[in-house]
């Protein structure tokens, strides 16, 4: 029956516990307590013992502050043994004295400071200055006078160069050869005679601009060239600039007549069509057909016709030619030294590598002797790296200064003859202000009465207004023009055969005329803008002063260009520019006259700013006025349609 009792609810009222099971539940209870307690003494513990440990290490930190400052003013009562333990050794001993030291300072042997770096220490000597370390060819190269004044190799004791080529020098008035002709000629020479048996060196000269490095490399490659009769690009010539080359290729056209040699010219001055015909003849048999020996070129151009002239190769070359090196290096238009290095080391498939050097690559794929020239040549190994020259020969000249140390054993890394220029060169500088540097220019030009001088700025807008400034200033009495890039060649040239002619008295330029252009009888060369770099200034001293003759090199500076100045001809062991001092009192009677020039150049400037403005407006309006012409004829067209 007691599985049908039903027990009531009786509402809320708590049952009865027994006393054991209360007890137990309270014994659990204060155990739960203890175990909480317990784990939060042990997480006081731990946070002490890292906040104990933060402490040390901040402890430690600054006693090693105090430690280093210790180093640099020591106490008089500190011993070399304690310097030495903390600068080697970890710190253990925490009972190191952390006193603030004294302020008396007292110098250490620097031998206790090796391997520990003092900031702001005055008592530590300087780190060791890096040496570079040039190869053997560049430290030692054969030294070339720069005596244009006492020439002693006579063209006619020159035997090893052609009767013909020694008939044509002394027609062309060459009695004498300059001294880079007379070491470089007899050894490239010997050079090309020895190829047949050896592999050629390749050859690198520096030497003044005008001492006649033209006809150091022209003579020997139109020599070497006389034996072929089957017509193959055998010479190349790379130049910087147009000028430059048609410079060379005249030189090369003199000196090929009556040979069978022809020379071609590529600068882009022509059209691509019209030199693609002079460089290449379509043969029905055989296709095209090289047309000539001698390929005188600027870099942009030659890539040019790498890629795009059919049938034009240089797999036959034995000449390759870089005059005014330093500068075509630098030049990185079209990457023409790769195209170049890649066509003429064009594989034929399956075949080598051609950097593999064995007697088939020596056979098919021999490089040509490599020809470098100029006034500033290039130390920089990456650069030299890039022509891959094989057993380089350097010649270079030095200033007569330098010559009693000729016999001096160099360095390894001092290059010597980097920057030299014409012992016949005079040079100067004139220290003025900004605002009267016009009117020291024109003091200056007036006193010498300079005629034939070249006057170089650093921009175009710069030689314009000064061109302009100078005209109204010496009222006619004295021919100036300027010379620029924004010329065209014809107007240019014309310009430049009038001042050698003696037509224009006083040529205003930028850089763009700097390098290497051959202008006879130049009296002095002015920089009316400071040059910025060495080889800036050396190239534009070398304008004058060339094959001999006397010349002077006058520099424009500020006070604050001053320094810098002197900086960049101490690195060319220039120690005897002299200043030209011209005093401020002599400009004064002409303070009334400048300031008419400067109005009258400002008339002038705004006159052709607003002429340049018309002829703007006009070009865009016959623009306009052509394109809405070919609408209307478009829908003419489409309505009778």
């Amino acid at each position: 029956m007691e599985l049908f009792v039903v027990n009531r609810h009786e509402g809320d009222q708590l049952q009865e516990v027994p006393e054991n099971d209360e007890q137990s539940k309270l014994d659990k209870v204060l155990k739960k307590i203890e175990k909480n307690k317990k784990l939060r003494l042990k997480q006081k513990e731990k946070q002490s013992e890292i906040q104990s440990a933060k402490q040390k290490t901040i402890e430690a930190r600054k006693i090693r502050r105090e430690i280093k400052a210790s180093i640099i003013s020591v106490p008089e009562n500190t011993n070399n043994e304690f310097i030495d333990k903390t600068v080697e050794e970890p710190i253990q001993n925490e009972s190191i004295n952390t006193e603030k030291p004294s302020n008396k300072k007292r110098r250490l042997d620097p031998a206790l400071l090796e391997g520990f770096t003092v900031l702001g220490a005055d008592n530590v000597s300087n780190k060791t200055k890096v040496k570079r370390v040039l190869p053997n060819w560049l430290s030692n190269p054969s030294i070339i006078s720069v005596n244009l004044q006492n020439l002693e190799t006579k063209v006619s004791d020159l035997k090893q160069l052609d009767k013909g080529l020694r008939k044509l020098l002394k027609a062309n008035g060459v009695k004498y050869l300059f001294p880079v002709q007379a070491q470089v000629i007899p050894w490239l020479l010997q050079s090309i005679h020895d190829s047949q048996v050896i592999f050629p060196r390749d050859v690198c000269v520096s030497a003044p601009t005008g001492s006649g490095k033209t006809l150091a490399f022209a003579l020997p490659v139109i020599q070497a060239l006389k034996k072929h009769t089957v017509k193959k690009i055998r010479a190349l010539v790379i130049l910087p600039t147009q000028d430059l080359a048609l410079q060379v290729f005249k030189t090369f056209k003199m000196y090929t007549q009556n040979t069978s040699i022809d020379v071609c010219l590529i600068t882009g001055s022509n059209s691509f069509a019209v030199e693609q015909s002079q460089l290449i003849t379509e043969n029905k048999v055989f296709g095209p057909i090289s047309r000539i020996d001698i390929l005188v070129c600027t870099a942009g151009r030659l890539v040019d016709h790498l890629k795009l002239t059919n049938g034009f190769s240089l797999k036959n070359l034995e000449f390759l030619v870089i005059d005014e090196a330093d500068r075509v290096l630098e030049s990185v238009q079209n990457d023409w030294l790769y195209h170049l290095e890649k066509h003429i080391h064009l594989e034929e498939p399956g075949s080598q590598d051609v950097h593999v050097l064995n007697l088939q690559t020596l056979q098919k794929h021999r490089p040509p002797q490599k020809l470098l020239f100029s006034a500033t040549l290039s130390q920089d190994p990456e650069k030299l790296q890039k022509l891959s020259l094989f057993q380089p020969k350097l010649f270079t000249s030095i200033m007569e200064n330098q010559e009693e140390t000729n016999n001096i054993e160099k360095p390894r890394e001092s290059f010597i003859g980097k920057y030299t220029t014409p012992s016949e060169l005079s040079e100067k500088y004139i220290v003025t202000s900004v605002e009267l540097k016009p009117l020291f220019l024109y003091k200056f030009i007036k006193m010498e009465k300079l005629t034939r001088s070249i006057v170089f700025t650093h921009s175009l807008e710069s030689a314009h207004r000064l061109t302009l400034l100078l005209r109204t200033l010496l009222e006619d009495k004295v021919k100036v023009e300027e010379v620029s890039s924004n010329l065209q060649g014809k107007s240019r040239n014309q310009l430049i055969s009038k001042f050698t002619g003696g037509e224009i008295d006083l040529l205003v330029c930028t850089d763009s005329l700097a390098r290497g252009i051959d202008l006879p009888n130049v009296q002095c060369v002015i920089s009316y803008s400071a040059p910025k770099h060495l080889k800036t200034y050396i190239h534009r001293a070398g304008r004058t002063a060339r094959a001999g003759e006397q010349g002077l090199a006058v520099t424009l500076l500020n006070k604050t260009q001053l320094s810098k100045f002197k900086g960049l001809l101490e690195q060319a062991n220039k120690t005897n520019v002299e200043e030209l001092i011209i005093p401020e009192d002599d400009l004064e009677p002409l303070e009334e006259k400048y300031r008419g020039s400067l109005v009258e150049l400002k008339k002038i400037v705004e006159k052709e700013e607003k002429l340049n403005l018309e002829r703007t407006l006009v070009a865009k309006g016959n623009k306009k006025t052509r394109k809405k012409r070919k609408r209307q004829d478009s829908v003419g067209t489409g309505s009778n349609t």
